[in-house]
């Protein structure tokens, strides 16, 4: 039974090992389950099948058009009016005395004159084909916009998609440096316990005065306090990891991949170089004024005629009209619009206007991201600084515990000095793991302006 008991925490020991969480693992796993990246990415399908909708007006318009109508009465012409005049003035005609002519015509004015010339119910059944021929170049520069619209939506996606990339990695060295203090702290609390331990033996053989025995105590209270709150962070960090992965947050799940020093980046001008072509915005921006071109092209196009083909094929009728043909027609037509109440003039303006403000934001926001380059740029360089100035602080502060720990045994120091040694060198080796998380967030954050965020994964050692 202890055997069989043996093998089964083994095997419960290997399968937490082995759920271990890579940063390219985790990556991976915000690709297939982040809900707002797949949003993103079905808004851009949406755009590439508008812009496909657009080509289909380069084609005839083929539609199958019926109605059925029943009319209160039938329509009629009515010269009964007519007859009544022509009778009365044949009454007096001089015509009446030739022979056999009174009678050859009195029957004609006794019919009633009203004749229908269109049944109250009429009913048709017709294949209409249309075909727009030219269009001042409506079509064309409609067809351009919806490019245009769906490469600004896949921008759009991909901005998204590098912004989500950044949060992943700001949350996931988040969690490591979270694991990484409380790694600390535990140090720290078996070292405080440590000197506990040792500070009891010399009070115990009246080597120790008891006050300092109970600052020992103290700093052991103070450390599994730091412990309790580091578990608390951690499990804090986890959760808004597993928020950006979209999956369900597991408990036994280590990530593997830590803390790590930015390699020597590539020049500032090459960063800069990135962001000017890449940045989401700009290029986005860039994609309006083209826009705002094609806009502009619509309008001119509105001074100018539409002229398109047209036809029709009777499949069924009834009652046709006697103006409708009832077998096949074609023809073309023409539209032009001459005056407008001035509305082509003003929107050309627009147009012209909108394309100008591009211009001017697209320049500026140029200017505005060299700046957060150099920014970003400078805090990772200046946090590569502060590691080796903290890799030097760390073996000060080993070496100072080393001291007062000696000085606390023979009796030249206190409780409160190897305390705040130890304080010392914990504060320390958290700020290293700190200047590290500030350099990986600030890399992603750097790679994300410049359009290379898919990159981070190379700069992992």
């Amino acid at each position: 039974m202890k055997r069989f008991f043996f093998i089964s925490l083994s095997l419960i020991a290997v399968g937490v090992q082995a759920q271990s969480l890579s940063f390219s693992e985790a990556l991976d796993n915000m690709y297939n389950g982040n809900q707002k990246r797949k949003g993103m990415e079905k808004q851009s399908q949406a755009a590439d099948f508008g812009a496909k909708a657009f080509q289909g007006l380069y084609f005839p318009q083929i539609s199958l058009n019926a109605s059925y109508v029943h009319m209160s009465d039938h329509l009629y012409l009515d010269f009964n009016e007519y007859r009544n005049r022509f009778g009365t003035h044949f009454q007096q005609s001089p015509l009446l005395k030739l022979p056999g002519f009174k009678e050859f015509l009195m029957p004609y004015f006794q019919q009633d004159w009203k004749y229908q010339f269109q049944n109250q119910n009429i009913g048709k059944f017709s294949l209409d084909v249309k075909w727009p021929i030219f269009t001042g170049g409506k079509i064309r520069a409609a067809v351009a916009a919806g490019k245009i619209q769906s490469e600004i939506a896949r921008i759009e996606s991909q901005k998204t998609e590098s912004k989500l990339i950044s949060e992943l990695a700001e949350r996931y060295f988040q969690t490591q440096l979270a694991n990484a203090a409380f790694q600390v702290r535990k140090q720290a609390l078996q070292t405080a316990e440590n000197h506990l331990y040792n500070a009891q033996k010399l009070e115990a053989n009246g080597m120790l005065a008891p006050v300092e025995a109970m600052q020992a105590q103290t700093a052991v209270a103070d450390a599994q306090r730091e412990v309790m709150a580091a578990e608390k962070d951690i499990q804090l960090a986890k959760t808004a990891l597993y928020g950006v992965m979209g999956n369900t947050e597991d408990d036994f799940t280590e990530l593997s991949t830590p803390l790590f020093e930015v390699t020597p980046l590539e020049s500032l001008v090459y960063y800069q170089k990135a962001a000017k072509e890449n940045f989401p915005e700009i290029v986005q921006a860039k994609l309006k004024k083209t826009l705002a071109q094609q806009n502009l092209k619509v309008q001119k196009s509105n001074y100018l005629p539409d002229v398109a083909l047209m036809g029709k094929k009777y499949l069924w009728t009834e009652n046709l009209p006697i103006t409708e043909p009832d077998n096949w027609v074609v023809g073309v037509g023409l539209q032009w619009d001459i005056f407008k109440g001035l509305q082509n003039k003003h929107h050309t303006q627009q147009a012209k206007a909108l394309s100008e403000s591009v211009d001017l934001l697209t320049a500026q926001a140029e200017k505005d991201i060299q700046t957060l380059v150099k920014k970003y740029y400078t805090e990772i360089e200046k946090q590569r600084e502060q590691l080796q100035s903290l890799e030097k602080s760390l073996e000060f502060a080993q070496e100072l515990i080393r001291v007062r720990n000696k000085a606390f045994t023979e009796g030249f120091g206190t409780s409160t000095d190897v305390a705040d040694a130890n304080l010392y060198r914990a504060a320390i080796q958290i700020k290293r793991y700190q200047a590290l998380f500030e350099m990986d967030k600030t890399l992603a954050q750097l790679l994300e302006i410049c359009g290379l965020s898919h990159k981070f994964v190379q700069y992992i050692p």
